[in-house]
């Protein structure tokens, strides 16, 4: 699975989960919008149209939105509706990763979610049944289909009697559609039931296997003998002496991220090190984190700490953490 793969199959993730959270929804639209950054900068690579300087800018990860979707429609890989729609977003994905808060419906962010996965040649999943699949679910067996649909029966008339032109089908249907439950389940018991012949004899061995399990068992409990009680104490009392007191587990250890630089926030690293890639949910100064027992780790001149915020796992340096009681 490649980044924008994962990171778009993150962000519809993320958007089932979400409900009413609108700090998901917002993580769900950063995932989608970087899955599109990451499939126009790979594709941007390869244009022949870029100049050293911003291809460059892509190496390095300097290149901005508004440079990026202009060079997106240079190239044919965004309609001038297109770049504006994205332009749009990266404004709201802006807001939100400098802390404002996301304003956005499951609904809007799953249509982006569709937009950008169509953009990078990817079969998105299905969020929702849409209301041509909610009403054939509702549809009884039998229910007349639409022209195209392939008939699993046909809607016999009634007996005795002529069907004329514009009589309604409604009782002839649910006629059929009960007639066709009855034969389905006719299907199934012959289908799961053995014959009477093999059943009885399932049965009557089942019968001669539990007699002899109840024999074996009796004949266990005579020939064991009775474990004596510590100086004449109950049986009682002897496993209330040795019952062990319950083990207390201790509550995670929290945090809260500090000194963070102005001007943007901060972000959790798949690996200890400033260049490894970046989880999707954005850090905000004084945002309460839970420290995982894992042993730090120092790379690059820096101690880094396992954290875990909004569903995410990943590394922080240590001293953009304050520790509860500090």
């Amino acid at each position: 699975m490649t980044r924008v793969e994962e990171k778009v199959r993150r962000g519809f993730d993320l958007v089932r989960r979400a409900g009413d959270d609108s700090d998901l929804l917002g993580a769900a639209l950063l995932a989608f919008h970087s899955a599109l950054s990451d499939h126009l900068d790979a594709e941007l690579r390869r244009s022949p149209l870029l100049s050293d300087a911003e291809r460059k800018a892509i190496d390095e990860g300097t290149l901005g939105w508004a440079t990026r979707a202009m060079l997106a429609q240079r190239a044919g890989l965004l309609t001038e509706k297109q770049r504006d729609r994205v332009l749009d977003i990266n404004r709201v994905r802006a807001s939100f990763a400098h802390g404002e808060g996301f304003a956005g419906s499951a609904r809007s962010v799953a249509a982006y979610g569709e937009f950008v996965a169509d953009l990078c040649g990817l079969t998105q999943p299905r969020t929702a049944p849409s209301q041509r699949d909610t009403a054939a679910h509702r549809a009884p067996t039998g229910a007349s289909r639409h022209a195209g649909d392939s008939p699993t029966r046909p809607v016999a008339a009634p007996t005795g009697a002529s069907r004329h032109a514009g009589d309604s089908p409604t009782r002839p249907v649910a006629a059929s559609g009960l007639r066709a439950r009855a034969e389905e389940r006719k299907a199934r018991q012959a289908g799961w039931l053995p014959e009477s012949g093999s059943l009885r004899l399932a049965l009557a061995i089942l019968a001669v296997l539990a007699l002899v399990f109840l024999a074996i068992s009796g004949l266990q409990q005579l020939l064991t003998p009775s474990t004596p009680s510590i100086a004449g104490a109950p049986p009682t009392a002897l496993s209330a002496a040795i019952t062990l007191p319950p083990t207390n587990t201790p509550a995670p250890k929290k945090a809260r991220i500090v000194n963070l630089p102005p001007g943007g926030p901060g972000w959790l690293r798949t690996t200890p090190s400033f260049r490894a890639p970046t989880q999707p949910v954005p850090l905000s100064e004084g945002l309460e984190v839970t420290l995982l027992e894992r042993a730090p780790v120092d790379a690059e001149g820096t101690r880094w700490r396992f954290v875990s915020v909004g569903g995410y796992d990943g590394w922080c340096p240590e001293h953009n953490l304050a520790m509860d009681g500090d």
